[in-house]
């Protein structure tokens, strides 16, 4: 298994650096499912960040292209489930990290999640403080 940085991943969306954009799909087009490719929770949460802030992508441009990366045989998550939920959550409005925390939440059994943030407290049920 072969650990994927978010800048690999970048280089490789965005082919805003030619030759980094080859060396990442020269790594990311020979991932198999025997030998894949691994990306954390943090790493997607950064990518979305960066994409969307740093490049404008839209939200579901984002959106869209993480869920293809959870599809693919050749890419494995610490917490695919976990992606997955968060990518509905986020399509029904929620914020893609605030989502990644809802899926961890849950993976570990928490019945209530406090917030000060009005938005995640509104679109994925937190508790507010305040």
């Amino acid at each position: 298994m072969i650990g994927l940085d978010t800048n690999v991943l970048v280089r490789y969306v965005v082919r805003d650096d030619e030759e980094q954009f080859e060396r990442a799909a020269g790594v990311l087009t020979h991932l198999t499912p025997s030998r894949p490719g691994f990306i954390t929770q943090v790493t997607l949460v950064e990518f979305y960040w960066v994409l969307t802030r740093r490049y404008a992508y839209s939200r579901d441009t984002v959106l869209t292209i993480i869920g293809q990366l959870v599809s693919s045989a050749a890419l494995e998550f610490d917490d695919a489930e976990g992606v997955v939920r968060a990518l509905t959550l986020a399509q029904d409005g929620a914020d893609f990290a605030d989502a990644l925390i809802e899926g961890a939440m849950e993976l570990f059994g928490v019945t209530e999640t406090l917030t000060f943030d009005r938005r995640a407290s509104s679109s994925l049920g937190w508790r507010l403080l305040g």
